[in-house]
């Protein structure tokens, strides 16, 4: 927390990560703390996290305590459900009925598509959980021309959301390959290398990858007019490289 106040004071916006190996009651209590100490806090809650009903009331109720007036939904990477919530629906169900309405919730969406998931079932699952869903928020994607037409692709497959653009910070490229392939953007990985170098520019590349940082003004810029609500930046915890880029005064 102190980091975060020596670089990025009070009262900006911040989300706290369910992370596999802490979990949602993790993200939660680090929310309290900094809704606590002046945040803006939106905690994530992992569905395939949280092992019953009893335990998501615990966690809205610390939240409407703590004034927290959204969480960001997922379903989770865990390979087994830990309760009764196999997908982020569910879950959402259960704290919109347990909030009594007033916890906003925002939903992950998808401009390159979801592993394992046909496009149509993916926009079949967002029409769904849109109707308790306040907001959305794009994966990782690092095509600016991707990036500008979801949007209206979110409208013609029947999503009327506010979008946000997730975006990656000046992160180090080696960290962000690292990262990204983590959580499944690979096909905007290839993208990315594609956008560093030509054909033959393979040892320019491997350099670039291994000790630059990425710079996202010029993805940022190329969303200007393409109807987002604003920008969400992937800090991936360098609030340092983060705030000396600028873009946290124009990620409204």
């Amino acid at each position: 927390m102190e980091r975060l106040r020596a670089h990025v004071p009070a009262p900006a916006a911040v989300t706290v990560t369910c992370l596999p190996q802490h979990g949602p009651r993790k993200a939660v209590e680090v929310a309290v703390g900094l809704a606590g100490a002046g945040y803006t806090v939106i905690p994530h809650l992992a569905a395939r996290s949280v092992t019953d009903r009893a335990e998501l009331a615990r966690y809205v109720a610390q939240c409407g305590d703590a004034g927290i007036t959204d969480v960001f939904v997922v379903g989770g990477d865990a390979a087994e459900p830990a309760g009764p919530y196999t997908w982020s629906g569910a879950l959402m169900e259960d704290i919109a009925d347990l909030s009594g309405g007033t916890l906003r919730m925002g939903i992950a969406v998808y401009p390159e598509g979801h592993p394992g998931t046909s496009d149509a079932e993916l926009a079949r699952t967002l029409r769904a959980k849109q109707e308790l869903a306040s907001w959305c928020v794009t994966q990782l994607c690092f095509s600016p021309a991707t990036l500008r037409a979801y949007p209206s692709r979110l409208r013609e497959a029947g999503i009327g959301l506010p979008v946000w653009a997730g975006v990656p910070g000046p992160v180090r490229m080696s960290r962000l390959v690292r990262l990204a392939g983590r959580i499944g953007v690979g096909q905007s990985l290839g993208f990315l290398r594609r956008s560093v170098g030509g054909a033959g520019a393979g040892s320019v590349v491997r350099q670039l990858l291994s000790s630059a940082s990425y710079d996202p003004a010029p993805l940022v810029a190329a969303l200007d007019g393409a109807g987002y609500a604003g920008v969400h930046l992937y800090s991936f915890n360098d609030l340092a490289e983060l705030v000396s880029s600028g873009l946290t005064r124009s990620a409204g």
